[in-house]
């Protein structure tokens, strides 16, 4: 935890979209599309360089025949460009959802999320990798980094932890909808 308050520290954001979805909407923040990502993030990191914010998420993709996906990838496309306007350089990962008998999973996030946070401590890209995901699939990746001197921190949210991630990661913070609520869009409309 030494170099956990160091500003000179180049730090890495890993947000598992979905994962940060059903944590914001359980805590109930409702408009989860209009939310202060980008002041989020500069919470997440006190005064440290941000040098990477990577949104991992399955993309939504228009069905033939389906008026719900053509819903949901409307939406879905407003929420993207929300995101790259609101965080400079943000790159959003795109995995697939998969459509199972009219049951949707995302598929490939996940695999994604891991290889970049052991790729890029492989790399020295960061000192230090936050990620905002309670996953426990991420913990081999997550070992992984910290054998490599990176500090991994795990943001998890009071109201569904990993007992997994809070065992194995050195830095941790639960956050609940307090320390959340700066973010939130007031007065807007949930998608």
């Amino acid at each position: 935890m030494a170099g956990f308050l160091n500003r000179s520290m180049k730090v890495a954001i890993f947000i598992d979209g979905s994962n940060l979805y059903s944590k914001l909407k359980g805590l109930g923040i409702k408009a989860t599309s209009e939310f202060y990502y980008f002041r989020f993030a500069n919470y997440l990191v006190k005064d440290s360089k941000i040098i990477y914010v990577g949104y991992y998420v399955g993309q939504v993709h228009v069905e033939k025949n389906n008026p719900r996906s053509e819903e949901l990838y409307s939406n879905q496309q407003k929420f993207f460009h929300h995101l790259v306007t609101q965080i400079p350089n943000v790159e959003i990962v795109r995995g697939h959802i998969q459509n199972y008998n009219g049951i949707y999973k995302e598929k490939g996030v996940d695999v994604r999320l891991a290889l970049d946070i052991y790729k890029f401590a492989n790399q020295n890209f960061y000192d230090r990798a936050i990620v905002v995901s309670s996953d426990s699939d991420l913990l081999p990746a997550i070992r992984m980094a910290q054998t490599e001197g990176k500090e991994v921190e795990y943001i998890g949210f009071s109201n569904s932890s990993s007992i997994a991630m809070l065992r194995e990661c050195k830095c941790k913070r639960l956050l609940s909808y307090e320390d959340l609520k700066p973010f939130e869009k007031i007065n807007s409309v949930s998608i």
